[in-house]
Formats: C-alpha cells, sequence, structure tokens
C-alpha cells in the first residue's frame, strides 16, 4: 500500500511538473507596446470601452502578419470546443419553416467573432494565412470548412489565391451557404477577378445576386464583362437598384451608374439608402457632393430607433470629401438647434417615440448634441465648437458614458485636438475606470502623432 501510494504521488508530480512546463514554455505570441497578442485579443473582446477596443485593434494592425496565427488558433479552438457554435451554424442552414420551431441561435458573441472582426481590419496576406487554413478546405465535410471560408474573405495581398476555394463553396446547394461564400468573395475586392465567370452566373441566383453585383463592382474596370448583365438592374423599380448602379459607376465612371444615384437622393423614398451607396463610392461620388450637402441642411428626421438620420449623410460625405468645410456651418446650425431643443425640453419633460419606446427629448438633444460634435470633428479636428463641447462633458457631465464618449471622440481627432488635452489631462483622474483609460489612449494619439 505504501508503494502504492508512493506511486501514485510520483505519478501525480510528474503530471504537474509537466504541466507547468507546458504552461511556462506556451508561446506567448507576438508583443506589442508590452502587451502580448493574447492579452490585447482579451482586452478587445472583453471591454466594454469603445477606446480600449481602438488600442486593441490598432495594435493588431501594427502586428498585421506576426498576429494572424493567434487568430486562426482563437478560430480553430473556438469552433472544435463550442458546442453552441455548432448549433448556431446547423440552425442558420435550416429552412426558415424548421428554425420557427426550434430555439433561435444565441446571439452572444463568440471568441471567433471578434478574430474575424480583427482579420477582416488586418487583411493578413494569403502565404501567411492559406498554409494554415487548406486542411481545413480539404472537404466541405471538415468540422472547420465554414470557418475556412470566413476566413478568406479577410485575406489581404494575394487574396486571389483562395479565390478557387470560394468557388468551390458556391457550389453548395444550401441557400445559406452560397450566400456566405459569395459574401467573402465580394470582400476580396480586385483580388476576385478569377472569379468573374462565376459572377456572372450568380446573377442568377437570388441568393447571390445582390453580393455578387457588389462583388463585380469591387473587381473595378477588369469588370467590364459583366455591364450588359448589371444593366438590366437599373431600373428603379428593382430591389437591387442601387447596388447594381453602384457597381456600374465603380466599373465603368462614365456610365449612368452615378447619375442614377444623384436622381435617387432627389426621391424622398430613396433618399438616404442612395446617400449610403454613394458614400461606398468615395471620392468617386465628389460630383454628387452639392445634392449630398442639401439632402444634410434640409433633413430633420429620425431613425426607428430615435437617432437623427442626418448621421448617415454625415458619415457618407466624409466618405466622400473628408475635409469639406461645405459641412461645417451645417453642422455647426444644427448643434444650435440641439442645444435650443435640450434647453426647451429640460422642464417640460417631454418625449419622442422609438422603437425602444419613449425618450425624453432632451436625452435626446443631449445625445444629438455629442454626436454632431464628433462629427465636426470628422471634418476639422480643431473645429472650436466641437472641441467646446466635447471638453465640457469631458469635465462635467453627470454620465461616464458621455464621458467616455468624448475622450473617445478626440482620440479619433487626433493631434487637431491639442485644445482638449487639459480636459484629458483632469479625466485621469476620472472617477470611472473607463473613462480615464478612453483619456489616456486619446492623450497618446494626441500629443504622439504616430501612435497606434
Amino acid at each position: 500500500m505504501k508503494y502504492r501510494r508512493l506511486t501514485l504521488a510520483a505519478i501525480v508530480a510528474t503530471v504537474g511538473v509537466a504541466a507547468l512546463a507546458l504552461v511556462w514554455s506556451r508561446p506567448t505570441g507576438p508583443t506589442y507596446e508590452g502587451k502580448s497578442v493574447a492579452q490585447w485579443f482579451k482586452l478587445y473582446r472583453s471591454t466594454s470601452c469603445i477606446t480600449d477596443q481602438e488600442d486593441a485593434r490598432d495594435a493588431f494592425q501594427a502586428l498585421g502578419d506576426q498576429a494572424a496565427p493567434y487568430l486562426l488558433s482563437v478560430i480553430a479552438r473556438s469552433e472544435r470546443l463550442s458546442p453552441a457554435r455548432a448549433y448556431a451554424q446547423l440552425w442558420s442552414r435550416l429552412p426558415r419553416q424548421l428554425q420557427r420551431l426550434l430555439p433561435a441561435a444565441s446571439t452572444e458573441m463568440s471568441p471567433t467573432h471578434f478574430a474575424y472582426e480583427l482579420l477582416r481590419a488586418m487583411r493578413p496576406s494569403a502565404t501567411v494565412v492559406l498554409p494554415r487554413i487548406k486542411p481545413w478546405l480539404s472537404s466541405p465535410e471538415h468540422p472547420q470548412y465554414w470557418s475556412a471560408i470566413g476566413v478568406l474573405g479577410t485575406l489581404g495581398p494575394g487574396g486571389s489565391e483562395g479565390v478557387p476555394f470560394l468557388i468551390q463553396a458556391l457550389q453548395s446547394t444550401n441557400r445559406n451557404d452560397r450566400g456566405y461564400a459569395m459574401q467573402n468573395l465580394q470582400q476580396l475586392g480586385a483580388e476576385a477577378r478569377p472569379a468573374l465567370p462565376v459572377l456572372l452566373t450568380a446573377l442568377d441566383d437570388p441568393a447571390t445576386r445582390t453580393r455578387a453585383i457588389r462583388a463585380l463592382g469591387n473587381i473595378g474596370p477588369d469588370a467590364k464583362v459583366a455591364l450588359p448583365q448589371l444593366d438590366r438592374f437599373l431600373d428603379p423599380t428593382n430591389r437591387v437598384f442601387l447596388a447594381a448602379a453602384v457597381a456600374v459607376h465603380k466599373i465603368n465612371p462614365d456610365g449612368s451608374g452615378l447619375r442614377l444615384l444623384i436622381d435617387a437622393v432627389r426621391d424622398p423614398q430613396r433618399r438616404l439608402p442612395a446617400i449610403d451607396q454613394l458614400g461606398e463610392l468615395g471620392p468617386a461620388a465628389v460630383p454628387a457632393l452639392d445634392v449630398v450637402l442639401e439632402a444634410l441642411r434640409a433633413e430633420g428626421g429620425r431613425d426607428r430607433v430615435g437617432g437623427p438620420a442626418w448621421i448617415t449623410i454625415a458619415d457618407a460625405l466624409h466618405k466622400i470629401s473628408p475635409t469639406n468645410r461645405a459641412v461645417i456651418p451645417i453642422l455647426i446650425e444644427k448643434l444650435r438647434e440641439a442645444e435650443q431643443l435640450a434647453r426647451q425640453n429640460t422642464t417640460t419633460g417631454s418625449v419622442a417615440v422609438s422603437a425602444y419606446g419613449p425618450i425624453p427629448l432632451a436625452l435626446m438633444a443631449k445625445s444629438d448634441r455629442l454626436n454632431i460634435a464628433a462629427k465636426l470633428l470628422h471634418f476639422d479636428p480643431a473645429e472650436a465648437h466641437a472641441l467646446e463641447v466635447l471638453t465640457e462633458v469631458l469635465r462635467s457631465d453627470p454620465e461616464p458614458g458621455s464621458r467616455d464618449f468624448a475622450a473617445y471622440a478626440l482620440r479619433q481627432a487626433g493631434p487637431g485636438a491639442r485644445a482638449a488635452i487639459p480636459a484629458l489631462k483632469a479625466a485621469l483622474n476620472d472617477k470611472d475606470k473607463a473613462v480615464r483609460r478612453a483619456a489616456a489612449s486619446a492623450l497618446r494619439k494626441i500629443e504622439q502623432p504616430g501612435a497606434k
């Protein structure tokens, strides 16, 4: 009995030492600013502070291809160990009638979700990624096959090497699988050129049509062969009309696509979707600036959740013309309107109805004021009205979330927001941890222009 106990103790000790050795020898991966890639990933997926997420995203973008193996290991591990993920994949491929009979898949964000987000932000090279996921792509029956299809859509340089695998995935008899494969093909941009024949065929498949149109547009002038087929969708009554107009303009800037989008902006029923699509064109939509500026000036409505509808227009304008000074006086006027609304309704307690129920108008105006200030800094990082609003919020707003957002907006402005440095330094002593971290991050961005 004594020897048996000694033997058992020896085995336990050996296993313990081996486990410790494994932990100590486990590679921590590349580091950035003193944190390992694993630590940055933990921060990205666990924080409720948007500034922390931005810092982590910056770290992954700075590490680039070095961080890709770690994120692929997260996807492999999560897919292998998560029954919930397996159920979600199965549920997504069931007919709608069966989906209604079964519990919906959980919407909780898994580590895989965050790994994909970071890969899309990094756009790693195919030479680093493909050798690691090719075993997953060996068969549609491989348990990680569809994970690999998702990874292919994140590829940057050399992404065309993943196109044959995406073409194979488009042969699936499941419409959801075909749509997912096309979504990832669409994200490859010009690298998707080898898929041109398949994309033309996919225009006839309702499950892939819209994404195929976008994929063709993202290929650009090399997709001119698709123009005759895209023309059949340029009917304003067609569901994919706006996407087709964008694609036509990307492929042939001298064609009718931009004119059709401008005409759609003048249609009250299509105004916001058309402006959103013009934003996707970026600087190529500069000829539409006047009509979009007029829409921004006139728009005073709200979306279904109570947010100002003009945010869509301001975001599109920033994509089209990032330093456009004509936007600034329009936004300043909207800022004054929001401040007046806040003063009028602070005492009356008036409310507005949204998809989430009644919202006090004073609270709505306060949110508008913050959003307008943030948008103003997009066009001029040193804009005085915006800096005044954000520093005031940072110093005195009772809500930590508002102070956190103000610091985040100043962070995004970068060196141009130097006038906010005193307020940010004061916020380093804020009673809320998230605000302190957001202020520190903003200071790094403002005081060290090259900081990531």
